[in-house]
């Protein structure tokens, strides 16, 4: 999905959640919202919206910044000076309506250099940063859509979150045993794709990373995501203690992409873990900053580390498990365990 796209809402919708409407107005606006399906999804996406950009901290300009970097260009000397030679050269080029610009000495242009090296050093992180804000936010509406799916899959289902099946038979890890049938953890959020509870595989993919969608003329003809790069997201580990819609609605069940496995394969030792820097501990999906998490009750939020599930809950790893086999899932309702 790209940042940029653009989504349709009802524009009473957005005063509301500018507080530009008075409380009657708000009253009768909500109450719209209860009776009309679809007012209500455009409520639930700008309410995921707005949350995440009140989490986002602004970076500011560092107190008397202003006043330094003044101070520095008054310590360098005068600024540039024109200065008028009065040679017959000069005569001669002034004759053909052309103009000579001489600065004053190497001091001035030191300054000039400086203020320039000064703007691109404050200016270009700025635009970085906003930047990074814009994907964040359209990976924050990504999964705040993704959710949706899951609350209507789980109306469908009595409560139950989507789920292809599972057996004493089955690994979510690669295996050479040929005993062992693998189901990629994926492969159980893709049925929001195959049964249209999402219809836009955009929304699989996160805007920071290279992703490709699935193609939309594939999705009936497969039972999973074509290739890995289909989807950013890790989904909750489905081999264990299965969650419900009825759980802790604090429970995440979908967040940027694991750094820990690809593809099911631990990328390392769990008995040798530390987890040393936060950035070598979050998803690479956002430069190791943080992650966007999607919780059971369809709220997205925006975490910078991953000690963030239910009482500190790692969301990367299963408690007390320290080898990884395929067949590992959680063992209690409140343990998180993201993966692709």
């Amino acid at each position: 999905m790209s940042a940029s796209q653009e989504h349709d809402f009802d524009p009473r919708l957005l005063d509301l959640h500018l507080g530009h409407l008075a409380t009657a107005e708000q009253a009768e606006l909500r109450r719209l919202i209860a009776d009309d399906p679809a007012l209500a999804a455009q409520d639930e996406a700008l309410t995921a919206v707005f949350r995440a950009l009140a989490s986002a901290q602004e970076e500011r300009v560092p107190d008397g910044l202003t006043a330094r970097v003044t101070a520095r260009v008054r310590s360098a000397g005068p600024p540039p000076r024109v200065v008028r030679p009065t040679d017959d050269l000069t005569e001669t080029v002034e004759g053909t309506r052309e103009r000579v610009i001489r600065l004053g000495n190497l001091r001035d242009i030191v300054a000039v250099a400086a203020l320039i090296v000064l703007a691109i050093g404050v200016g270009v992180p700025g635009l970085m940063h906003m930047r990074e804000r814009n994907l964040r936010m359209g990976c924050s509406w990504n999964l705040a859509q993704l959710g949706h799916g899951v609350q209507q899959y789980a109306t469908t289902f009595n409560a139950s979150l989507p789920f292809v099946g599972w057996g004493g038979q089955n690994s979510w890890q690669p295996s050479n045993d040929p005993r062992l049938v693998t189901i990629p953890n994926r492969r159980h959020i893709y049925l929001l794709l195959q049964q249209a509870y999402v219809v836009d595989p955009r929304l699989f993919v996160c805007p920071s990373q290279g992703g490709v969608p699935m193609p939309i003329d594939a999705i009936e003809r497969h039972n999973d995501f074509i290739e890995g790069r289909n989807v950013s997201y890790a989904y909750q580990n489905m081999a264990g203690l299965r969650p419900s819609a009825n759980d802790n609605p604090r429970l995440p069940i979908l967040a940027d992409e694991n750094p820990l496995f690809d593809d099911g394969l631990p990328l390392f030792d769990a008995r040798r873990l530390s987890w040393g820097e936060p950035a070598q501990a979050n998803s690479r999906a956002h430069g190791g900053a943080g992650q966007n998490l999607l919780t059971l009750d369809g709220s997205v939020i925006w975490v910078k580390t991953p000690f963030s599930g239910i009482d500190g809950d790692n969301i990367w790893t299963l408690i007390d498990v320290t080898e990884y086999t395929g067949r590992e899932g959680p063992a209690s309702p409140t343990d998180s365990h993201l993966l692709k």
